[in-house]
């Protein structure tokens, strides 16, 4: 009893520093959008701005697939400019997470 008890607070521990190190934290669950970056790219109209995507999702902290990278999101979009870059981060405990970058740009 005493070995299992230990097992799960060493993982707990592991989860909770885990979680210190994102920008979107909360223990149990996380849906969060936050800005990563902006390029200064002088833009007249937001609206016409293109759209560009990717993300990745984990399993368990055991399995991730996928491809969040800022250069994934721009291909997606069709953008070659960038204006700025925001990332969804969404999370439940550690069963589950998905990241997803989104690019804006021309």
């Amino acid at each position: 009893m005493k070995k299992i008890f230990l097992t799960m607070l060493i993982a707990g521990f592991i989860c909770i520093l885990n979680q210190i190190s994102a920008n979107a934290t909360a223990l149990f669950y996380t849906n969060a959008t936050y800005p990563v970056t902006a390029t200064g790219l002088s833009i007249e109209d937001l609206q016409s701005l293109k759209k560009g995507k990717s993300s990745s999702t984990n399993i368990l902290f055991l399995v991730e697939t996928g491809d969040a990278g800022i250069d994934r999101a721009a291909k997606n979009g069709g953008i070659t400019k960038i204006s700025h870059i925001d990332v969804n981060e969404k999370m439940i405990f550690i069963f589950w997470r998905k990241i997803t970058v989104t690019v804006y740009g021309e």
